[in-house]
């Protein structure tokens, strides 16, 4: 293998070609040679810089676009799954609801709608814009990027930006 070159066609490679990459470094870590091992630290290191910098890239050429282009881009790219379809759809349906209310639309007992809506921002970060610093605990607020939380009742809301981009993807509040 001819690490050098490797490298550099690093932010060339395809998802389907980093991701069997990454297979291949894995493997070599984990039984290689010890030149088969070092290898792999270093693609490894070289695929996290190429990640951030496709991230700092993608952000760059869309930072100055309309807020809801940048939620219908993040969605076409990353098609919602049908558990992010329900999540989204509960809190349209229901403005101003609490998280433990969310999960019970959801059908869930557990109060983990937020949880699922932090995490489907949160993949979707890099195509919409960072989310703000947690209030309460160390870290970010990953349903912040969609949802306005009020602080002294903790009931959700969905952005208006997020509320017409998911009404161009076809998700909308149903009539009560």
């Amino acid at each position: 293998m001819n690490l050098q070159s490797l490298l550099a066609r690093l932010p060339s490679l395809s998802n389907a070609d980093r991701a069997q990459l990454r297979a291949n470094c894995e493997r070599w870590r984990a039984s290689g040679t010890a030149e088969q091992k070092a290898a792999a630290e270093a693609v490894f290191e070289a695929m996290a810089a190429q990640e951030e910098a496709d991230v700092a890239s993608l952000y760059e050429r869309l930072k100055n676009q309309p807020l809801s282009h940048r939620v219908v881009e993040a969605f076409r790219v990353a098609p919602m799954s049908e558990n992010e379809r329900k999540t989204i759809q509960a809190l349209l349906d229901n403005p101003g609801a609490s998280s433990t209310e969310l999960s019970r639309v959801c059908g869930h007992d557990s109060m983990i709608w937020q949880m699922h809506f932090g995490n489907l921002c949160k993949e979707r970060e890099a195509r919409l814009w960072p989310a703000p610093k947690a209030e309460t605990r160390e870290g970010h607020f990953y349903s912040g990027i969609l949802a306005d939380i009020d602080p002294e009742t903790n009931r959700f809301t969905m952005r208006p930006e997020a509320v017409a981009a998911f009404a161009e993807l076809g998700l909308k509040a149903r009539p009560r």
